[in-house]
């Protein structure tokens, strides 16, 4: 009995000692532990505030970044568009003139070319066929021997042989454009020069020499344009004037127009200007010349 009493009490006391082991095992709490974590966030916490005051949102920038007057800053934006579209209008109005003045100078090399085809040609042709002046001679040499010098002394054939010789040499030289085009491109070539006195008394020779070449409408018109610049604007509108009535058909009668409106604009007549660069829209639509003018007739109305 005595024995199974001491099993019974081992038993029962090995069964108590798991019971005190969990009874002695320490709590632990996280109170500390989350409070240092809530400190510590706190001053985390407080420079990403501080960058967010620093740093507001641009939303609510923006306003101040656009403090300006709006009419001071719609002013400024117009004289800047003025100024812009009155350069704009300078530009195009010097491509437009230089257009014009590159069309007169392909017509003025095509006629060029022309006209040097034409003298090679009749060159050729008195190299192949002896010279005119030649033969002229030859058929004097063949009426000096005539019988009527033997049978009467009235008719004297002397004279016949010097008249025909001067008539021909004269037919030679109109026949010939080669004096005609020397003289004027030596003119012209004053003007790109610009020695305008000396081209002005070229120009002037080479009308008077040749009145009805096939340069004489040039040669009007640069003189027009020469006095142009001299701003004698009645002699540079009689000579544009000379191009219109001596030469209507001239490929220079539409500029010889237009720049008379201009002579008129700038010796203050305007109302007559107005009227000539109306006729250069009229007659000549849908050309650099009629863009020249609407935009000269815009000048005159400001």
């Amino acid at each position: 009995m005595i024995k199974s009493h001491r099993l019974i009490l081992a038993a029962c006391f090995s069964c108590m000692l798991p019971f005190g082991a969990f009874s002695e095992v320490p709590i632990v709490d996280d109170s500390e532990n989350f409070a240092l974590l809530e400190d510590q966030q706190e001053v985390l916490e407080q420079p990403i505030a501080r960058q967010q005051a620093d740093f507001p949102e641009n939303d609510e920038e923006s306003p101040l970044a656009y403090d300006e007057p709006e009419a001071a800053s719609n002013t400024a934006s117009n004289r800047d568009n003025a100024a812009l579209l009155d350069k704009i209008q300078n530009l195009q109005q010097e491509v437009q003139e230089l257009r014009g003045q590159l069309e007169v100078q392909a017509h003025d090399l095509k006629l060029l070319q022309e006209q040097q085809l034409a003298f090679y040609k009749d060159l050729d042709s008195r190299l192949h066929n002896n010279s005119p002046v030649q033969t002229a001679k030859k058929d004097i040499t063949i009426d000096k021997p005539e019988p009527v010098k033997k049978t009467t002394s009235i008719n004297n054939p002397t004279p016949v042989p010097d008249r025909v010789p001067a008539s021909v040499s004269g037919n030679a030289i109109h026949a010939n454009p080669a004096d005609e085009q020397i003289s004027y491109l030596a003119a012209y070539e004053l003007i790109k020069n610009k020695k305008y006195d000396e081209a002005t008394n070229a120009m002037q020779t080479y009308i008077s020499q040749y009145p009805q070449s096939g340069y004489a409408a040039n040669a009007q018109y640069w003189l027009g344009e020469l006095y142009m610049l001299k701003k004698d604007y009645p002699k540079a509108i009689e000579h544009f004037e000379a191009v219109l009535q001596q030469f209507p058909s001239s490929s220079k009668s539409a500029a010889s127009l237009l720049k008379i409106g201009y002579a008129l604009a700038a010796s203050g007549k305007n109302n007559e200007a107005k009227q000539r660069l109306q006729q250069v829209i009229k007659n000549y639509p849908d050309t650099n010349t009629a863009q020249l003018a609407t935009t000269k007739l815009r000048s005159l109305d400001i």
